[in-house]
């Protein structure tokens, strides 16, 4: 039987070990990045924990089956999967973390500070095989309200609310403000008006600015869900569990000032 593999977690797997270029995927292989989640899934509604932001609530538990479903059926009756998606350095949605365009928020640590520690070295090779040369930090470009451009964008991400990150700095409280918790992912809430969104200085649109009412929030969500279905990224029978939660989000940023789940 032929090996066939689904990678769902981003790496340096699709890159020479240097970081300079893209490598080919075989053809019994597929990559998928669930663009803004978290390691794992988080609370919903969104809380706050050891970092600077509340956690990343966006669920690719959905995608993943959708993926599991179509794994399957490559295995049992040869039917090719959904076609690869993640960040690539050819097109600009990988990119060094120095070059991340993250936008200015304030009270949110962008993440172009961040530096990789170096190679460990190699005791069995003459000149350790460069231990100590830096390790390439690649990670996903991101688009103007901080959401990773490639990659499986769920409705949260394609029909945002929030910024969603895979990443979260540590809190004041526990020190090491530059460091980032283990793990965790950030929620960012966008301003409900264009008044607050100003009073903030925030540079992303308000919600108001971007959906005129709940119903027309809903519509676009349902377009991006079934947009998913048809590339075979999401199964039909979630649509409406998917929606369901898009509703319940937009219910808490009407009785919730944005601030106050943005940290404790």
């Amino acid at each position: 039987m032929i090996r066939r593999i689904l990678v769902l977690l981003a790496a340096l797997i699709h890159t020479t070990p240097d970081g300079r270029a893209d490598l080919p995927l075989q053809d019994n292989v597929r990559s998928y990045l669930f663009a803004g989640a978290q390691h794992s899934p988080g609370a919903f509604p969104p809380a706050p924990g050891a970092g600077q932001q509340a956690g990343n609530p966006v669920d690719w538990w959905w995608p993943l089956r959708a993926l599991l479903v179509a794994m399957d059926e490559w295995v049992r009756e040869g039917k090719a999967p959904p076609a690869s998606t993640y960040p690539r350095l050819d097109r600009g949605t990988l990119v060094s973390a120095a070059n991340v365009a993250f936008p200015a928020i304030s009270g949110v640590q962008a993440p172009n500070t961040l530096r990789a520690a170096g190679r460990v070295p190699n005791v069995l090779l003459p000149g350790g095989a460069g231990g100590g040369t830096p390790l390439p930090l690649l990670v996903p470009q991101v688009d103007a309200d901080g959401n990773e451009t490639a990659g499986i964008r769920l409705p949260d991400v394609a029909v945002p609310l929030a910024t969603y990150s895979g990443w979260n700095f540590r809190r004041p409280e526990i020190g090491g403000t530059h460091l980032l918790v283990s793990l965790l992912g950030s929620y960012v809430p966008l301003a409900r008006t264009r008044a607050e969104r100003e009073a903030r200085r925030d540079p992303r649109p308000s919600i108001e600015e971007r959906y005129p009412s709940r119903a027309a929030y809903l519509f676009r969500v349902r377009g991006a869900a079934d947009a998913r279905v048809g590339f075979r990224y999401l199964l039909a029978g979630d649509v409406e569990s998917v929606v369901r939660r898009s509703a319940d989000h937009w219910d808490l940023h009407s009785k919730t000032a944005a601030g106050a789940i943005s940290s404790r």
